[in-house]
């Protein structure tokens, strides 16, 4: 009896039509099964190095925060003391 597109389906071709059928459901298995675990070493690898990186980002931050500190301390004294030398200027005309 002529099947879809005029393929007869026999008992012969319906043992090929479940060898391939078993074949796309093992390959779809492995393929789901490799992404999952390949999803979890990539996971637990950014997790490792996740501390590592947050750890350099604080300290770089507390760096920083004491250089633009430190710069502003300065800045400010520098001002402090033009306005101070001007106010005397005037002051002493």
């Amino acid at each position: 009896m002529p099947g879809l597109h005029g393929v007869d389906c026999a008992a012969g071709n319906l043992s090929t039509v479940f060898k391939r059928l078993r074949w796309l459901t093992i390959g779809g298995l492995f393929g789901a099964g490799g992404s999952l675990w390949l999803q979890r070493r990539l996971r637990a690898f950014a997790d490792r190095h996740a501390a590592v990186r947050g750890t350099a980002s604080v300290a770089g931050t507390a760096r920083q925060m004491g250089r633009d500190l430190r710069d502003a301390w300065s800045d400010g004294r520098r001002e402090m003391r033009e306005t101070e030398d001007r106010l005397r200027a005037e002051h002493h005309r």
